[in-house]
């Protein structure tokens, strides 16, 4: 079983997000995303077409995708956890949902932790970079929000990379590290895995066995500087945490996972457990 642990989908609050806004069919090389380098077609972002990123997760042999709702401001745009909600309704089985709570109203992030766990959602997701003012992920105000997603068996998901937050030391895993350590029971997911703080992630994710890396385009995309250091991590002591992940849209769903496949793990069963039974494992399916 194949599972992606994270996409965004062409449905509902998704569609307003910054990730689908047009792109320029003929970027200037020199001002391009790097992340959109070597890219190929896919039907379901031009299209803005949910039937059409079902074909695609079928054509990828993608059982399962890992959707999670986001709580920030514009530009970046939220999706609410009723849409997550709503998606899991539609499309029974393919999809496992995250809520999202922001940091900048605290009391009411306490209050829609339980409401996350009445709509069946596994896990909470915070992109505390995109909090105004931005916070870093071990602000003391977080604090509550991280013990009671402790006590509700919650996964919290903390995106954390160099586009989160106004400067690079937003995306220092040193905060990361910080958390882990101070709610050892608390199973932490980290989407972008704290790239390009790639050797110091893998040292957090050393010392603290409840921090799951899902470096996602940053470990896909070829050549990316630092992406090494995830499989080698992968190929010893990570290679029951990794989760495989796509981050579509940014990235196509099928691609993506060919491009994972391709990088130099020592062998198929450590593939095998980085694009499906980790994460299987960790979610109780």
């Amino acid at each position: 079983m194949i599972i992606d642990f994270r996409v965004r989908p062409p449905f509902r609050g998704f569609l307003s997000s910054f990730l689908y806004r047009p792109r320029d069919p003929h970027p200037d090389p020199v001002t391009r995303s790097g992340l959109q380098i070597g890219i190929e077609h896919y039907r379901s972002f031009e299209e803005r077409s949910m039937p059409a990123f079902m074909e695609e997760m079928d054509e990828a042999g993608i059982a399962i995708g890992v959707v999670m709702g986001r709580a920030a401001p514009p530009p970046y745009n939220g999706v609410p956890n009723e849409d997550v909600s709503a998606l899991l309704r539609d499309y029974p089985g393919r999809f496992i949902g995250f809520g999202a709570v922001s940091g900048m109203d605290v009391a009411g992030a306490l209050a829609e932790l339980d409401r996350i766990v009445d709509l069946g959602l596994v896990g909470v997701a915070v992109d505390n970079g995109y909090c105004d003012p931005p916070l870093y992920d071990d602000d003391p105000t977080l604090l509550p929000i991280y013990e009671k997603c402790q006590d509700l068996g919650l996964i919290l998901s903390i995106t954390s990379s160099i586009f989160l937050g106004p400067d690079l030391s937003y995306s220092s895993p040193v905060a990361i590290q910080r958390v882990a350590r101070r709610f050892p029971g608390l199973r932490i997911v980290v989407p972008h895995a704290s790239w390009p703080w790639t050797v110091q992630f893998c040292a957090v994710a050393l010392q603290c066995t409840n921090v799951y890396p899902v470096p996602d385009l940053y470990l896909n995309v070829p050549h990316l500087p630092g992406a090494d250091e995830y499989v080698k991590a992968a190929n010893t002591y990570l290679s029951h945490r990794l989760l495989y992940a796509s981050s579509y849209p940014v990235r196509p769903l099928g691609q993506s996972l060919r491009q994972f496949r391709e990088l130099p793990f020592a062998n198929d069963a450590i593939v095998t457990r980085c694009t499906g039974l980790n994460a299987k494992q960790l979610l109780g399916i």
